[in-house]
């Protein structure tokens, strides 16, 4: 396929869209496989100082916050995330900013021989998740980036992400919840181990300080993997540090462990790397943080609209948590849309305690890892309609989002599924 134009590369991209997370999750053999793909163009992950986090909530956040920071004290940054909202250049920013469609194109382009060489492999196929990973470090490498900030897609030991072998990876893990059981594991403790799978033989790892069980398995996979570990309290984050009437900015306590997790990777960065730590350049960085899909508060034909891409129920209570610090009377209306397989219930029953009304609807995503279709708005009406009295279904978002804006006179809440978000802000954009 010839690719000149940015929509010839998108199309090309969606050739390797798989469809169901279980089908792209391929444990070892997955990691040898994005391991070869890399090591055709010199294994650039190797080549970076690497920032790796994982964790069930937050590690979107973190990962734009220590961008921000380092970005700040001078620093250029790769910063790869996933899933993307709209564009799928959100993976690739460099210093904050996404590459340009051009950069984009070219390379792409430069990469697509090594995809066809492992094709022809006992490998197969690499899936679209594998092909953007590759690209990332390729991108850095080339840009010749300080410091690339890589966040993983699913768990950690066996996520496409978790090729780096170099010691000084410094790996970050926020907070861990019960979510992909269906994968990581049906306990906290499993689910934990995967994620803290990231940190390497004798490298460093900062970690959210949290549940007992949780905290165990870091401590025991560090002294196994002969790491050192630093535990982020917040609590005691907030008394030994001058942060002072900033901390206010802070919608919910989740959104200041994010901060504390941030802030003191880019202190041991700072250690670590002989870089002088600003706290006015910090405290600068944080009042211009802007995340898509994260309490992201917008005025649309004189409406607040509050868009958020709670997807599980530990990220639901945080986001309900900030609602109600934020606005504190306010009732409002909801537009809700879970992937299937989500604890759509449990988030609804976070939420209804806050709805004046809600809409249910759904969504189906194809230009992402994998082809994304929403738990069906029927099945959720139906638990809704039992439990709450004003209900609406759509079984178009687009459709359902200019309808709640037109007709309802309030304050309007998205959320439940960043798939959902991308189809609404592809609208408001």
């Amino acid at each position: 396929m010839k690719i000149s134009s940015f929509g010839q590369a998108e199309k090309y991209l969606l050739s390797f869209t798989r469809q169901g997370s279980v089908q792209i999750f391929q444990g070892e053999r997955g990691l040898e496989k994005v391991r070869y793909f890399l090591s055709l163009f010199g294994s650039p992950q190797n080549r970076l100082k690497i920032i790796h986090i994982a964790g069930t909530a937050g590690k979107g956040s973190v990962c734009h916050l220590i961008s921000k920071f380092l970005v700040a004290h001078g620093k250029k940054v790769g910063l790869h995330i996933s899933p993307h909202l709209v564009d799928v250049r959100e993976r690739f920013q460099i210093n904050n900013k996404n590459i340009s469609k051009k950069e984009f194109v070219f390379y792409l382009k430069k990469i697509i021989p090594y995809v066809q060489k492992v094709e022809k492999t006992k490998y197969g196929k690499l899936s679209y998740f594998e092909v953007l990973v590759g690209l990332a470090f390729y991108i850095f490498f080339d840009k010749r980036v300080d410091y690339a900030v890589i966040e993983t897609g699913l768990g950690g030991l066996y996520d496409g992400t978790n090729v780096v072998d170099m010691k000084d990876k410094l790996s970050v893990l926020t907070r861990i919840g019960l979510d992909h059981t269906e994968i990581l594991g049906k306990t906290i403790e499993e689910i934990t181990y995967q994620k803290a799978m990231i940190v390497n033989e004798g490298s460093e790892a900062i970690v959210l300080d949290q549940d007992k069980k949780v905290n165990s398995v870091f401590t025991s996979t560090a002294k196994n993997k002969r790491a050192s570990i630093t535990f982020v309290t917040p609590k005691l984050f907030i008394r030994n540090n001058r942060f002072g009437s900033l901390i206010n900015r802070f919608n919910s306590g989740y959104q200041f462990e994010n901060f504390s997790l941030a802030y003191e990777t880019v202190r041991k960065l700072s250690s670590r790397d002989n870089i002088p730590l600003s706290l006015e350049k910090i405290k600068k960085a944080l009042k211009t943080s802007y995340f898509p899909g994260r309490f992201d508060i917008k005025k649309i034909d004189n409406k607040t609209v509050i868009l958020d891409g709670a997807h599980n129920p530990i990220k639901m209570r945080a986001f309900i948590e900030g609602l109600r610090n934020k606005f504190p009377t306010e009732r409002f209306c909801f537009l809700v849309g879970f992937k299937k397989g989500k604890d759509f219930r449990s988030m609804l029953d976070c939420l209804t305690p806050l709805a004046k009304e809600i809409t249910v609807t759904g969504f189906h995503n194809k230009g992402q890892d994998s082809v994304i279709s929403s738990e069906s708005p029927q099945v959720i009406f139906d638990y809704l309609k039992t439990r709450f009295s004003r209900v609406k279904i759509y079984d178009n978002s687009q459709k359902a989002f200019t309808d709640v804006v037109k007709n309802f006179n309030g304050k309007i809440v998205v959320t439940g599924s960043l798939y959902l978000l991308s189809e609404v802000y592809k609208i408001i954009k």
